[in-house]
């Protein structure tokens, strides 16, 4: 995949860099020159179709950037899912162990029982045998029998001892019997029963060992997964790059493009001014050649007459001087120039008067602008003399600690929460923790033996809670599977501080302490520390769990 990508960037990159290179070039021409350049149509277009075909890439590869980040965040669920199956694949090998363990012991006991049974039995019938020949002999023989009896009473009495004598070992023979039997038929059962055991230690032995091998082969996906996200992101901020500097292409070449227009009107326009003022000036000149020949037709009139029209040519020719006085103050655009110039003049001249009305307007306009100036930097302070205010807030209150709560158990969270913040920062240590504090980790065969958790004290998910929960004589074990199953639970909703946070199925990924505020505690994974997080609702559980 990022071979494909280096292909499709390098192909709609090389227009782009062409585009920047034209861009400056054209820059350093412009500064040699001095002359505003004429960018054609086909280079601006050219350049605009290279920032659109950029930011097309740059969207497919923020997609693609979206889609590898929720894969990996996918990916890192699922091995916390694998790895609390290898913790909850080990709790159980450890229970199997401990039941085969019992099992063979109470299998030993049984057979020593039935031993001991056989020989008592064994003794007891010897006895009986013995007790019973003797019987015989002394039925066979009446003389032995009457031996040292007083009478026949006493004889028979003696006999009729012998045979009850007889008759409880008998007895005894029989009840030993039984317990014989009895012991044999335990110790068959308790040997069937440790088979069992046997058979369960082997299957949970088995059942770990798939789940790490599960583990091993996810975590060779993730870590693949997380360097194609990487390189996504490369990707990506190498597109949005070059997408910049497409785009400053283009405003480039348009604002080459508008400064040549600019020019070109500036031109037109002085172009324009000229003409006008030649043509003014013809006809100035065409209106004094009037007047003269005015004044040559009126030499007939009374010498006065005359002088006083001499008198109004002269104020005339003045007139006209400090028109063109004014005329050339309007060419200089010298606003209070203009301005003399109507002032000095009598009026009859329409430039003169114009230039001077040119003046006034730009006057009032600079004026005008100076007071909006004005009134807008006051309204700014006025602004910011307000702002300076510091206006009246109300604190956030967290709903959580502002529910009515019995004091034992608010102790009782709070020692929890005390508990498991008292070790921020201590490594995370696949399979690490237990009542008493951070472990030693354990091997894993993937991403925590990368890390050298198995060499590291420290906890992962279930362990840090064990650990913080075990401050108040919660007994809880080291799988978070297990862990969802105590306590009572309560829609993610009614979260409150001290609850137990899970995530996958049956909280079977992973598990925090919630803190309010939408923080958590948690162990997250190796090569991270036990830390404080926002609570991530992707994956979680629809109930909390709480314990006290």
């Amino acid at each position: 995949m990022p071979s494909n990508r280096k292909v499709r960037a390098s192909y709609w990159t090389r227009p782009i860099a062409g585009i920047i290179t034209a861009g400056l070039l054209a820059t350093n021409t412009q500064v040699a020159v001095a002359q505003p350049l004429n960018p054609s149509d086909a280079q601006i277009r050219q350049a605009r179709e290279a920032a659109s075909n950029a930011e097309s890439y740059l969207q497919s590869l923020v997609a693609e950037v979206t889609s590898s980040e929720r894969r990996v965040s996918d990916l890192e669920l699922r091995m916390g899912t694998l790895r609390e199956d290898v913790n909850k694949a080990m709790v159980d090998l450890e229970t199997a162990r401990d039941a085969a363990n019992r099992t063979r012991d109470a299998v030993n006991e049984a057979r020593a029982q039935l031993d001991r049974s056989r020989a008592e039995l064994a003794s007891a019938q010897k006895q009986f045998d013995e007790l019973a020949r003797t019987i015989m002999r002394q039925g066979r023989s009446s003389g032995s029998i009457l031996e040292g009896a007083r009478d026949a009473s006493d004889a028979i009495n003696r006999l009729s001892a012998l045979r009850r004598e007889a008759d409880r070992q008998e007895q005894t023979v029989d009840s030993l019997d039984k317990n014989r039997t009895e012991a044999a038929n335990q110790e068959s059962a308790l040997r069937k029963k440790s088979d069992e055991a046997q058979q369960a230690e082997a299957t949970a032995n088995q059942r770990n060992t798939d789940a790490q091998n599960a583990y091993s082969e996810a975590n060779q996906e993730l870590q693949k997964e997380q360097a194609d996200y990487q390189q996504a992101q490369v990707d990506r901020d190498a597109a949005k790059a070059s997408l910049d500097a497409a785009r400053n292409a283009v405003n480039e070449l348009n604002s080459q493009r508008q400064n040549y227009e600019n020019e070109q009107a500036r031109k037109e326009a002085e172009d324009a001014a000229a003409k006008k003022a030649a043509e003014e000036a013809a006809a100035k000149t065409r209106a004094e050649a009037q007047a003269n020949q005015a004044e040559e037709d009126s030499s007939s009139e009374s010498t006065d007459e005359s002088n006083s029209s001499t008198g109004s040519n002269s104020s005339t020719g003045s007139t006209g001087s400090n028109s063109s006085t004014g005329s050339t103050g309007s060419n200089s655009s010298t606003g209070s120039t203009g301005s003399n110039s109507s002032t000095g003049s009598t009026g009859s001249n329409s430039s003169t008067g114009s230039t001077g009305s040119t003046s006034s307007s730009e006057t009032t306009e600079s004026t005008g602008s100076s007071e909006s100036t004005e009134t807008s930097e006051s309204s700014s302070t006025g602004s910011a003399s307000s702002s300076g205010t510091p206006a009246q807030t109300v604190a956030p209150t967290n709903p959580e600690t502002g529910q009515s709560t019995s004091g034992s158990s608010s102790q009782k969270v709070e020692t929890v929460i005390a508990r498991a913040m008292g070790q921020l920062g201590v490594p995370y240590a696949w399979g690490g923790g237990n009542a008493n504090g951070p472990t030693k980790g354990i091997r894993d065969g993937g991403v925590a033996d990368s890390h050298g958790d198995y060499n590291k004290i420290g906890f992962d998910c279930s362990g840090l809670t064990l650990y913080a929960y075990a401050a108040v004589g919660i007994d809880l074990p080291h799988y978070t599977g297990y862990q969802y199953q105590r306590g009572k639970h309560y829609p993610a909703s009614q979260m409150k501080r001290g609850d137990l946070l899970f995530w996958g199925p049956n909280g079977h990924g992973h598990v925090a302490i919630y803190l309010g505020d939408g923080k958590m505690i948690e162990a997250p994974q190796s090569g991270s520390v036990v830390k404080i997080s926002p609570v991530r609702y992707n994956g979680m559980t629809p109930n909390v769990v709480r314990l006290v």
